[in-house]
């Protein structure tokens, strides 16, 4: 049975990844300086960041494949928090930064991995 701190932490990770997606959306769609731009923008910045997200099985890495994975989710949800902060979504930003910081530590409080 799942303790609750490990679904407090599976929700947090739904949560942070729900916020990447949508901020990289919102940054799209408030960016583009048309209604074309905005669509192909809005629709294809999470779907390029998550494409990068699931393009890399670090599991060939060996004692690496922890860490890598770790640098790749900070530098992901770091990246959607700066592009919060540049369309002036300055609280969304700084909360899905301290998700994403809270749930990484979880996990590793916890004894889990990100790699599974």
């Amino acid at each position: 049975m799942i303790s609750k701190l490990k679904l407090i932490n599976l929700t947090l990770r739904g949560i942070m990844e729900t916020g990447i997606v949508a901020g990289l959306a919102y940054w799209g769609f408030h960016t583009g300086s048309n209604l074309t731009m905005e669509i192909i923008l809005g629709i294809g910045t999470p779907l390029l960041i998550f494409g990068f997200w699931g393009s890399y099985d670090f599991h060939n890495f060996g004692k690496w494949s922890e860490p890598l994975r770790l640098i790749q989710e900070i530098i992901l949800s770091g990246l959607a928090a700066i592009v919060l902060f540049s369309t002036g979504q300055y609280f969304l930003g700084w909360t899905l930064g301290i998700i994403s910081i809270i749930h990484h530590l979880f996990v590793y409080l916890l004894g889990e991995t990100l790699l599974k």
